[in-house]
């Protein structure tokens, strides 16, 4: 089943120390461009859950939120830098001395000094809470999928349907074509007796402008590439889910190509219209498959 590169999931996970809730929402996008909004306590995370989206993910411009809120404080470690209150304490020493500055550093603000206190939490805790975010937010990609597939589902019944007006447009093309020759030589030599009324015609010089003619406008190849390209697009709303929005969106192309070809070299009104036609389905299968991953 093809997939919409739109949809929103929502997973939430938690344990003794911590819960979290995860949003993902997803549009259209050329390329897989992921925005997180993290806590900064998380931050550290963000290249890990950037790896693990990408998994599940191919395509689309995705903005992942993560609410955290902790049911305790986790375990920690307090660690005081002596090297760096050292080198304050010599420094703010030398200054004192140098100016004649009063005062001296207490207890309080020697540790309030940057980067002389270090709080880290405790290994086991961090990959609990690392595999308690990832719960989470699978929970919240199942369910993006899930969204995505379901608009996918819907995306495909319609694409079929317009595929299946395509071919009927082609046969009927098709149809008219084959008597492009016939068509072409009756109006030939009308043409030929309106001119010289009374000059009689030489059929064998008229059967060879009227092959060269139709051989000008002969439509066949485009024909057998444009159903060829339509077989294609049915194959790739087959697949088994993999990504196919850009093989479908170069295949639009090309369908453009035969078909504007077909409406160039054809002078017959009939398939003139049937093109027209055909031009305005292209179009919207082509606005359509810009949403598919």
């Amino acid at each position: 089943m093809i997939k919409s590169m739109t949809g929103f999931g929502r997973g939430e996970a938690s344990d003794e120390a911590v819960r979290y809730e995860v949003e993902v929402r997803g549009v259209n996008h050329r390329f897989l461009e992921i925005r997180f909004r993290l806590p900064q306590e998380i931050a550290h995370f963000e290249m890990d859950l950037r790896s693990h989206v990408a998994r599940s993910v191919r395509r689309g411009r995705l903005d992942v939120t993560v609410d955290r809120a902790p049911t305790r404080e986790p375990e920690t470690v307090v660690t005081v830098n002596r090297d760096i209150v050292s080198r304050y304490l010599q420094a703010a020493t030398e200054l004192a001395r140098e100016f004649q500055l009063p005062g001296a550093l207490t207890l309080e603000s020697a540790l309030a000094l940057p980067g002389a206190v270090r709080f880290e939490v405790r290994r086991e805790a961090a990959e609990a809470e690392q595999e308690t975010l990832h719960a989470a937010l699978d929970r919240a990609l199942e369910s993006f999928d899930a969204a995505r597939a379901a608009e996918g589902g819907r995306m495909e019944q319609d694409l079929r349907a317009r595929l299946g007006a395509m071919e009927e447009d082609l046969r009927r093309i098709e149809t008219s074509a084959a008597g492009a020759p016939q068509e072409l030589t009756a109006r030939l030599r009308k043409r030929l007796a309106e001119l010289a009324d009374a000059i009689p015609l030489d059929e064998m010089r008229l059967a060879q402008e009227a092959a060269y003619l139709a051989g000008r406008s002969d439509i066949t190849e485009e024909i057998v590439r444009l159903r060829a390209h339509l077989r294609g697009a049915r194959d790739l709303l087959a697949a088994d889910g993999s990504p196919v929005g850009k093989s479908l969106d170069f295949l639009v192309q090309e369908m453009n190509r035969e078909t504007n070809t077909i409406g160039s070299k054809s002078e017959n009104l009939e398939i003139s219209q049937v093109v027209l036609r055909l031009k305005s389905e292209v179009e919207k299968v082509r606005e359509q498959i810009q949403n598919l991953e």
